[in-house]
């Protein structure tokens, strides 16, 4: 772990003494001496701070993490980077420079660089760094889907090992009460994500301001609020349809978003641009129809249970909605949607490391 003055080593014990207090089990500890003396002891990271250096097997300061993994890392040690914390050429230069170390990275998307419209100005360098320690160091990139792999390989490099490997859905939850109550003899639609320019909220406003008054269906958006979104936030919180048709929920649960999905007439879903796109196949294991941006992602992930439209072409968007809206739930089949687990997940990440290992990757 990355600490505020370094780095702490800490085994198994370590690990679960980390997860019983992250799972509530038990309560951080206090800040320590340490943090004391920092002067951020106020901050709860350093609580968890304080746990783990309990359990610490090493320590060190950040410019010596090289000297600490080389008197502490066994044989075949795998270096696994899934979050995008520490991948930076210093990190990964440590681990590699210690004999038989490999390290895997899990790279989300490509998005910073394929639509860096879609990103703050900041993001892009550091990202570009990401990419950049990733192809010096990493044996082995770990994709969420092919078209991740795609993307990435062009900043990347086609020569080195890839795998692709789904990422699995949660549990689903139990079903929550949204208030106010749902009107269950008006049809509703969902849209899941983020309120940000990529989700293209803004395509959803104008198909709502052109729906006929005596059909027009409800529109439930769920996400926080995002970036550089000020006009369309203006634009949300000024319509005409608020509280009337549009209805913005910024924090429900995974329950409560479950009770809204459930007798939809179809999720919504008119993003421009995901490196894998959890909310239609969520929607899909509910048996609610996703209506997707027509990306090769959405068809790699949700095969043929969605219907798929431009999303820069509002009329498509318009007759869809229309159209379902005057559809029967009742009658409704969706065709059976094969929905990713993490065990296939982790199953397939474990074979390509062990084939990364023998130098067997393609």
């Amino acid at each position: 772990m990355r600490s505020s003055r370094g780095y702490i080593l800490f085994g198994a014990g370590g690990a679960q003494a980390f997860l019983d207090a992250l799972d509530g089990n038990v309560d951080w500890p206090p800040p320590d001496l340490l943090s004391r003396l920092t002067g951020k002891s106020y901050l709860p990271r350093h609580r968890a701070e304080a746990l783990l250096r309990r359990h610490a097997i090493a320590r060190c300061l950040h410019a010596n993490l090289f000297r600490l993994l080389s008197q502490h890392l066994r044989e075949d040690t795998t270096y696994l980077n899934v979050g995008h914390s520490n991948l930076n050429p210093d990190c990964l230069r440590a681990f590699r420079a210690n004999p038989d170390v490999q390290a895997a990275v899990l790279l989300h998307d490509a998005i910073p660089v394929e639509f860096p419209e879609f990103s703050r100005a900041e993001i892009l360098p550091h990202f570009q760094k990401m990419l950049d320690a990733t192809r010096d160091h990493a044996n082995l990139v770990i994709c969420n889907s092919d078209d991740t792999r795609q993307h990435l390989k062009r900043s990347l490099g086609a020569e080195r090992a890839y795998v692709v490997a789904h990422l699995g859905l949660p549990d689903c939850a139990e079903k929550e009460p949204v208030f106010p109550e749902i009107d269950p003899f008006i049809p509703r639609f969902v849209c899941v994500g983020t309120i940000e320019p990529r989700k293209n909220h803004q395509l959803l406003l104008d198909v709502w301001s052109m729906l006929p008054e005596h059909t027009r269906p409800h529109l439930h958006i769920v996400g926080q609020r995002g970036w550089a979104s000020e006009e369309f936030f203006h634009r949300l919180d000024t319509h005409p349809l608020r509280g009337i048709a549009l209805f913005e929920h910024n924090d429900l649960s995974d329950g409560q978003v479950r009770t809204l999905l459930e007798g939809a007439h179809g999720l919504l879903f008119p993003t421009l641009a995901e490196g894998f796109g959890y909310p239609p196949l969520e929607a899909a294991r509910l048996g609610v129809l996703p209506i997707c941006s027509d990306l090769p992602v959405l068809r790699e992930t949700v095969n043929d249970c969605a219907v798929y439209l431009d999303p820069q072409d509002a009329y498509s968007w318009l007759e869809t909605i229309k159209k379902r809206s005057g559809d029967r739930l009742a009658d409704d089949v969706l065709p059976a949607v094969k929905l990713p687990t993490w065990q296939a997940h982790f199953d397939t990440v474990t074979e390509a490391l062990q084939k990364a290992r023998a130098g067997d990757m393609v």
